[in-house]
């Protein structure tokens, strides 16, 4: 099925939002990535942040997409103005690792990532229909639009971090 669908690679702090089918794919470190899908409409978007929050970078003016809070409120915005309603979409979230040897995990990006993702769909009012979060691996997703499928692979992290 991948092979016949028009695939696109998402970068760290991109967005992509489809109403056809295709497989959108990315490589996660500590990032996350939220996936969203609504298979009445045959709509769905996916998220690759960075950084939990834009409380200071929005002051400062760059590009907000890379954060967490920013991206999945603005997800929230466009599934919902394309017609869906929040229990119907079905929210995945990937992700969040820790790379770096003898960091303590709490204290990573990965983990603060997870846990901001985490608050913000819940105060959205969204159920995670699925999730792959923490330890230290790096992931590889490709998600279908067609299906709303999220594959994973994961892959030891890179040697000498």
């Amino acid at each position: 099925m991948l092979n016949q669908s028009e695939s696109l690679y998402l970068k760290p702090g991109e967005m992509f939002y489809a109403d056809s089918p295709m497989v959108v794919h990315t490589v996660l470190g500590s990032c996350v990535s939220i996936t969203m899908f609504v298979r009445r409409l045959g709509i769905g978007m996916m998220s690759h942040c960075m950084l939990p929050s834009s409380t200071e970078s929005v002051k400062r003016g760059e590009d907000i997409m890379r954060y967490v809070d920013c991206a999945t409120l603005y997800m929230n915005k466009v599934i919902l103005e394309a017609g869906a309603d929040k229990r119907e979409t079905e929210v995945k979230l990937f992700g969040g690792s820790n790379m770096f040897t003898g960091m303590n995990e709490e204290a990573g990006v990965g983990h603060r990532n997870v846990e901001a993702a985490l608050a913000i769909i819940k105060k959205l009012g969204y159920t995670i229909t699925s999730s792959d979060t923490g330890g230290q691996y790096t992931r590889k997703l490709y998600f279908s639009l067609d299906t709303g499928t999220v594959y994973l692979r994961k892959i030891s992290r890179i040697q000498g971090m």
